[in-house]
């Protein structure tokens, strides 16, 4: 299947795919980065030696993804073991995730599917019953916090905010002073060993931009949903020098560029304003919760349900209780900023498991005969596959345009430094395809302004989009390359007039 989606690509996953190979190059000063978190680009250092092109990083990158997504299978795995669901359910659990995992992986490359991974892993940890007793229970959830930190930087904060909770959960539950001493120590090894492993790339990234900082994805999203906020940087600041000689554009390192910065707490309007994006990132989540499976929020709400009125046993209760409060921690910070559907992923998988997990509870306590159990297990299973598959179906050789224009803008030599008037995502594949830089889009406030921007930046080629007014100058100062080849794109050497 990977030749039907091997070019599917967007900004980040070119972000990611550069930065590891500064690292196969040697060029760690530019590598290290605030805003992408390492951990998937140090996976991908080990295939790119087998590359010939970037359109083949892109494959390798989906092969890595391959490799994570049979990982997440084996967590999930294990992960379902800590319920009571029985042989046939799980079996039919594990069957379902191939579409779902494939719809993950297959999509845009992104740590997405790898922080996921970590902490189903992580969570199968601290699920565990015997948490207290095991020696290194805390070093193993320490070290799984980590790595899902350095997968992505919204990890940090979720880790400590949960390991913390469940640790004082497990204590306080304790009579036994020897088992809350072992718990104690559990957390503070924990803590320790995350904190050493987080705390190294903390200081690299906070050397580099010279402020305290565990990664500056949050604070850029949280300046982008502000709001004066005019959208990402790229497609209002004009011309844009790339970061670094190797990052193919701007897109590289978004930690340069602020926007209006502002604070829910400064004034009434930015306040009502933090409500607001609370309140429709809520409706976005449910949204999103739906299309996934429209059992969802059933699902939720019935777990909410079984815990306050019926009569279950406490260790069942406490197992609704810790997927419940784990899907609300998760959901938490992103509610105040932004969200998007790859962010749920690990929330979807944990809904799945809830939903096998309450369809055997009812069974166990007589609400559910054994037929209709089945009946509703094969409409839950089937619930959260169809989407999967659908956009498996329509994804089909999804972003195959960009790369067949940009092989044949190579045969137009099309290659160097890049600037365009609009469409700064298809301009930046372009870019990316034939190894070139690109600089963004022009602001176009008229065309000496815009004759100068491409000069002063040392621009090769212009990529016009659509048919403006000034193709017409264009074309009576600089050498259309393209020579009408394509209806909707012009492209013009600025260095031969």
């Amino acid at each position: 299947m990977i030749n039907y989606y091997q070019y599917s690509l967007n900004a980040d996953s070119i972000s990611y795919i550069t930065i590891a190979q500064e690292y196969l190059n040697g060029n760690f000063a530019d590598a290290v980065n605030g805003y992408w978190s390492p951990l998937f680009s140090w996976l991908l250092i080990p295939f790119l030696p087998f590359s010939s092109s970037p359109q083949f990083n892109i494959y390798l990158a989906r092969v890595l993804s391959l490799i994570t997504g049979v990982l997440t299978i084996v967590g999930i795995d294990l992960l379902i073991s800590r319920f009571e669901i029985d042989k046939t359910s799980k079996t039919l659990v594990l069957f379902s995730l191939i579409p779902i995992i494939l719809s993950f992986l297959f999509g845009l490359i992104s740590p997405d599917l790898l922080v996921t991974t970590l902490l189903l892993y992580y969570l199968y940890v601290i699920f565990d019953p015997d948490y207290p007793n095991k020696k290194y229970a805390g070093i193993s959830c320490g070290i799984l916090g980590a790595l899902a930190y350095l997968s992505k930087s919204y990890a940090l904060p979720l880790f400590l905010a949960h390991f913390l909770l469940f640790n004082l959960v497990y204590y306080f539950k304790s009579t036994d002073n020897k088992k809350q001493h072992k718990i104690f120590k559990n957390l503070i090894l924990g803590l320790l060993i995350f904190l050493i492993i987080s705390g190294v790339w903390i200081a690299l990234i906070s050397d580099k931009y010279e402020k305290p900082t565990f990664g500056t994805a949050g604070n850029y999203n949280q300046e982008l949903v502000g709001p004066q906020s005019q959208g990402h940087f790229v497609y209002y600041d004009g011309i844009i020098e790339p970061p670094n000689e190797f990052a193919i554009s701007a897109w590289e390192d978004p930690s340069y560029f602020k926007m209006k910065s502002w604070n829910a707490l400064e004034s009434w309007d930015n306040f009502k304003h933090q409500i607001t994006l609370i309140l429709n990132n809520i409706i976005k989540i449910i949204s999103i919760f739906e299309v996934a499976s429209l059992f969802s929020i059933i699902i939720f709400i019935t777990s909410i349900i079984m815990i306050f009125r019926l009569r279950l046993n406490n260790t069942s209760k406490n197992k609704l209780i810790y997927l419940i409060t784990t899907i609300l921690l998760y959901l938490g910070g992103y509610s105040l900023v932004l969200i998007e559907p790859r962010y749920l992923w690990p929330v979807n998988i944990l809904l799945l498991i809830m939903g096998v997990y309450l369809l055997n509870l009812l069974f166990e306590i007589g609400y559910l005969k054994s037929t209709i159990k089945n009946i509703l297990l094969a409409f839950l299973i089937l619930s959260f596959v169809v989407n999967p598959i659908n956009a498996l179906i329509l994804n089909l050789d999804i972003g195959k345009d960009s790369y067949t224009l940009s092989e044949v803008l190579k045969h137009c030599n099309v290659q160097g430094n890049l600037a365009s008037n609009d469409e700064w995502r298809v301009s930046d594949y372009i870019a990316y395809y034939t190894s070139s830089k690109y600089y963004g889009q022009t602001k176009n406030e008229s065309y000496n302004d815009l004759k100068k921007e491409l000069k002063d930046n040392d621009i090769d080629y212009y990529l016009v989009w659509g048919n403006p007014n000034e193709n017409i100058n264009l074309s009576r100062d600089f050498k259309e390359v393209t020579n009408g080849t394509f209806n909707l794109l012009r492209v013009y050497s600025i260095n031969k007039e």
